[in-house]
């Protein structure tokens, strides 16, 4: 199956009634080997083996919302539920659906699916956890689109830890768990200095994780936002065993990337609330944490300002283990935060490409295009490495919409180099100049009957120029000119014949020009055989 990813740009309108620019990307088919599916901050841990199914035909993300799609056989159903089952969640739903499921994509016809996975982070995420969108999911949820194929349903050796739920009429499948009714309490927590551990130190992501005690791995239960309060959802059950201490809960405060551990900070049980405005705060320490400073420039020694920006919220970015994300300010400084722990272990780590430039010519796409160290990395701003990249080059404009010369000068010959003409040779005489390419059969053609025509022509005082316009080595066009007997006067064009075309206002190859005595335009584009009525 074809596979290419596109990105497309969207405007949304969240509830905060905010307007913001936001990403859609999506992919046909598997994964690839240059574009494997890899966990994202949120995602439960073990989820990612579900979206690695070979049987996926589409996948679509738009601001943290993901949805896998696939089209299964009975056993691959079954290897799915199996992977969804062992997701550290605290709710496993599948949804059993009736009809037959299809996705359009951007661009293409419609994919047809029977097993679909919603796994909601990022933005879309805090959306839901503030119940403003019903349509996304607190937690990952696989639907199966049995249709009239009831076998697929009865083939499934269902997990005991599932909760289904079945839309389909006369259809049960026996499950022994049900998601069960859970309520809001709210936690707030501060430094000794009563500020907030997501306000006073700058790109800390602070969160809350759910721990029990015969699990080795907790469950992500939401963020502290910049006043240091946080919001979980907890069952009856839930809130008794957190009282019991049979389960708890964790503040963990690292950087974007950093792993929560079973041994970060406790929230106490009785410290939780279901009126906000009551939380009383929890006094919390961060680790110490220190600014490292890098810059990127163009490889010209300038800042990597985009002009012009190729689309709404595009920029060069880097990446880095623990840190996450940085942001260039306008003369190429970064700066990103790490304990001395990991800045040591993030130096000693291999480095991949982690310095992101977008793309001009597909709106919300950026591709890696260099590695800047952790090693270059400096406390002293003043001492910050450096790595250089090259600029982006603009979209190249389509010969077909070049604009016509006619009525103009030409642009003359400065990046056309001729063995024997001078422009001297030129002077008050019309000139009809021929672009063409040995690897187009017209372009040939045309210089062949360009040559037959030539005393014709120089009898009515016109000087013919024939420019080599393509990418051949200049050794293999002077021998075709030398085996067909040609004698026009040919120039080859220097460096990207493209520039040169463009000036000239070529909308293809071969490509003619006629201009008078003062070497104005008169007429282009047009066949050989539309001269003689020319003249």
């Amino acid at each position: 199956m074809k596979k290419y990813v596109l990105f497309i740009l969207l405007l949304s309108v969240l509830s905060t009634a905010q307007t913001c620019y936001g990403l859609a990307e999506e992919q046909i088919g598997p994964d690839s080997a240059d574009r494997p599916t890899i966990t994202q901050p949120g995602w439960p841990k073990g989820i990612v083996d579900v979206p690695r199914h070979p049987s996926r035909v589409y996948s679509i993300w738009i601001n943290g919302n993901e949805n896998f799609y696939f089209k299964a056989t009975p056993d691959d159903v079954n290897e799915l539920v199996t992977f969804f089952s062992k997701a550290r969640m605290r709710d496993h739903e599948v949804v059993i659906a009736a009809k037959q499921g299809q996705v359009k994509p951007f661009n293409g016809d419609p994919i047809d699916y029977n097993v679909s996975l919603q796994v909601v982070a990022g933005i879309a995420l805090a959306i839901a956890r503030d119940g403003k969108a019903d349509d996304l999911t607190l937690e990952p949820r696989l639907t199966i689109f049995a249709g009239d194929n009831r076998a697929l349903v009865r083939k499934v050796i269902w997990p005991k830890n599932l909760i289904i739920r079945s839309k389909i009429p006369g259809v049960s499948i026996p499950s022994g768990r049900t998601k069960p009714q859970r309520d809001a309490y709210y936690g707030r927590l501060e430094f000794a200095d009563s500020s907030s551990p997501a306000e006073s130190m700058q790109r800390i992501n602070s969160r809350i994780t759910l721990w029990e005690q015969q699990a080795e791995d907790g469950i992500d239960v939401g963020p502290v936002n910049n006043q240091g309060y946080f919001m979980v959802m907890l069952s009856k059950e839930e809130m008794a065993n957190l009282q019991a201490g049979k389960m708890w809960l964790t503040v963990t405060i690292a950087n974007l990337l950093a792993e929560a551990h079973k041994t970060d900070q406790r929230i106490p049980a009785e410290r939780l609330t279901q009126d906000k405005d009551q939380a009383q705060p929890v006094q919390v320490k961060g680790p110490a944490y220190y600014n490292y400073f890098g810059r990127i420039l163009f490889e010209d020694g300038s800042p990597p300002i985009l002009d012009p920006v190729p689309w709404p919220g595009a920029e060069i970015r880097m990446t880095f283990p623990f840190a996450g994300r940085a942001t260039i300010d306008l003369e190429g400084y970064f700066k990103v935060m790490f304990t001395k722990e990991q800045f040591e272990k993030a130096s000693a780590d291999k480095m991949t490409t982690n310095v992101y430039v977008p793309d001009y010519l597909e709106k919300g796409r950026s591709t890696a295009k260099a590695a800047f160290p952790v090693s270059l990395l400096s406390q002293d701003k003043a001492k910050a490495g450096v790595v250089k990249i090259p600029r982006p080059k603009l979209p190249k404009q389509e010969l077909s919409t070049a604009e016509l010369k006619i009525g103009k000068s030409i642009p003359g010959f400065n990046h056309i180099r001729f063995d024997v003409f001078q422009e001297e040779q030129a002077k008050n005489k019309p000139l009809l100049v021929c672009f063409w390419d040995i690897d187009q059969r017209p372009s040939r053609q045309c210089i062949l009957m360009l040559e037959k025509q030539k005393g014709v022509l120089q009898d009515k005082n016109i000087v013919i120029l024939a420019v080599y316009s393509g990418t051949k080595p200049e050794k293999e066009v002077r021998q075709w000119l030398k085996d067909n007997g040609l004698s026009l006067m040919f120039g080859m064009v220097e460096g990207d014949p493209y520039d040169t075309l463009l000036a000239w206002g070529a909308k293809g190859l071969p490509w003619l020009i006629l201009t008078d005595e003062q070497h104005i335009v008169t007429n282009a584009g047009f066949s050989l055989a539309d001269l003689s009525i020319m003249h």
